[in-house]
């Protein structure tokens, strides 16, 4: 047999790297068909290591990309003037793909009363004036040699949410890289050109902002493509139909909820009823388990036990529910809750574990398979999860979050005193909170947010615990974390009025005081002894917990 020569090593290596590929191109326009003034897609793969492609549309709308695998990737389109579409990009073998996108535009008041200004090179917004012909203007100093601004007053989405968006003037527009998602982050900023210290005149036309309605659209090739990401939106949109059906008079509420979520599950099921793409059938049980199931009645735990016996463990779907860092591990955990099947969870696991290529996806369910051992008692799978999740997945989420749980040398666990901290009263300046300050009294450290739900959910056994006990010494720290005091302010007269000590982690000390408090999520109640040592933490204070355990405490130092 002869030798394989250097040359044809290298060409078979190139051959096998090209086919390993993914090459995608199409089209981005904009609500009017168009392209837009500037526009991007930008691409995800996953939460820890992994890639993040911009991809530039060019004047035409054209674009092209590769990537180095099949699998499940979130994907962002943006575009001036144009609402943020986030989709799934699932793709299942080396096949090209031809994409084609039309987002929706930016819905703008009609009717523009006050409009702020907001730049990087300001340290706090600037009220514009109003002049007669309906415009609004300001004058500010330049500090480089361009000015770059957004403007907040102006953008509306479905939530009712005052978001930022670039202006009606400009010499160009720019592209913030950091992250254009979600629709609240600066995704493009209104750019002038400018000499350093000269004053310039930022002017907005209210009447400039287009006003095409339109509706996100894709097409693609193969068609399977376009299918999930269409049904990623429809689902997304049911889910928030069922979210909405909440508001109200609580009575009126809770009907409207339910005969809303009996209406959405139906039609969701009866698409995946009808649906014959395997593929296409597992993306929808993934949805409906995301989006409308809470994991209660007969038809969410057939759908659930389908899903462990069916839908291959080593799917790309895994891959995009995973690109969140808790996106995989939550739906296991609804469909386990659904399913009522603990064999069929667990062999599930086990396959996932084995099979699936994504590190991703493997360290959520070797996370999911630590909480369920461990709740079921077997120390000895517990231990065996555990080991690997942090051996194979050192600095992931769901390694630092089981070791805030479970390792025997985490710092926040009851018998621990409570690290050493200092922080400035949020109501009352000049006035120190610190671990010293609050010896002699059992309390509650809360680290929220105003922007958390499951944290405004816990608020009303918060409000409950401390009415009940304050006046017998009992106290409450709400630590904020990545909020505002006008935020909170707003909150506490609108929403609960949190009758305790208050303070705000700056954004600059948020990291430290993550890592000192080993937080990996909010919220994260600590409650702390009168001595200073952590009496319980997490779970151990959900709900009516919380009343147990301080009455417990109380008594301790009684």
């Amino acid at each position: 047999m002869r030798p394989i020569s250097l040359f044809a090593l290298l060409v078979v290596l190139i051959t096998a790297e090209s086919r390993a590929q993914v090459n995608v191109s199409g089209t981005l326009l904009g609500a009017d068909g168009q392209p837009m003034a500037l526009s991007h897609l930008v691409i995800e793969d996953g939460p820890t290591d992994d890639t993040t492609v911009v991809v530039p549309v060019d004047a035409l709308g054209s674009f092209a990309f590769t990537l180095h695998r099949p699998g499940g990737y979130g994907m962002y389109a943006v575009g001036v003037h144009h609402q943020t579409l986030e989709v799934p990009l699932i793709l299942t073998s080396h096949e090209d793909v031809s994409l084609h996108i039309e987002l929706a535009a930016d819905s703008f008041a009609t009717a523009i009363d006050a409009a702020r200004l907001i730049s990087p090179a300001v340290e706090d917004t600037i009220d514009m004036v109003r002049r007669p012909d309906g415009t609004f203007a300001v004058s500010v100093t330049a500090t480089a040699d361009t000015f770059a601004y957004r403007i907040s007053g102006v953008r509306y989405t479905d939530y009712g949410w005052d978001y930022t968006s670039v202006g009606t003037n400009q010499d160009r527009y720019a592209f913030n890289q950091r992250g254009p998602f979600w629709d609240r982050i600066d995704d493009y900023l209104s750019v002038l050109d400018a000499e350093e210290g000269e004053m310039v005149e930022v002017v907005l036309d209210p009447a400039a902002f287009p006003r095409t309605l339109s509706q996100a659209a894709i097409h693609s090739e193969p068609s399977f493509v376009a299918k999930i990401a269409n049904i990623y939106l429809d689902v997304e949109q049911r889910g928030r139909r069922i979210d909405k059906a909440t508001d109200g008079n609580w009575f009126a509420a809770a009907i409207r909820f339910f005969r809303t979520l009996r209406r959405e599950s139906a039609a969701v099921r009866e698409q995946i009823r009808r649906e014959e793409n395997m593929l296409v059938r597992h993306w929808l049980i993934l949805r409906y388990f995301d989006e409308i199931s809470h994991g209660y009645g007969r038809d969410s735990r057939r759908l659930a036990r389908e899903a462990l016996q069916a839908l291959p463990p080593d799917s790309p779907l895994w891959s995009y529910e995973a690109w969140s860092r808790t996106g995989a591990s939550n739906i296991m955990w609804t469909m386990h809750k659904a399913a009522k099947a603990p064999e069929l969870w667990k062999a599930y696991i086990k396959k996932v574990v084995e099979a699936h290529s994504d590190p991703d996806v493997r360290a959520q369910f070797l996370s999911v398979g630590i909480y369920r051992a461990h709740d079921e008692g077997d120390e000895q799978k517990m231990w065996r999860y555990y080991h690997r999740l942090q051996a194979e997945h050192p600095g992931t989420f769901q390694a630092e979050r089981t070791f805030r749980d479970f390792d025997s040398a985490r710092i926040m666990q009851p018998g621990n005193p409570i690290p050493e901290y200092s922080f400035a009263s949020l109501d009352n300046p000049g006035t120190t909170i610190s671990s010293d300050s609050l010896l002699g009294r059992p309390y509650l450290i809360d680290f929220w947010g105003t922007w958390c739900a499951p944290c405004i959910k816990a608020m009303p056994s918060l409000e409950k615990t401390y009415e009940r006990y304050s006046e017998s010494g009992f106290e409450i720290l709400s630590i904020a974390l990545l909020d505002t005091p006008e935020d909170i302010q707003e909150f506490r007269e609108d929403r609960f009025p949190m009758p305790w000590l208050h303070t705000l982690v700056e954004r600059e000390d948020d990291p430290s005081v993550r890592a000192t408090f080993e937080i990996t999520g909010i919220p994260r109640p600590i409650l702390v002894s009168s001595e200073g040592i952590i009496l319980a933490i997490d779970e151990e204070l959900d709900d009516d917990n919380l009343l147990d355990a301080v009455e417990a405490a109380l008594s301790e130092d009684n």
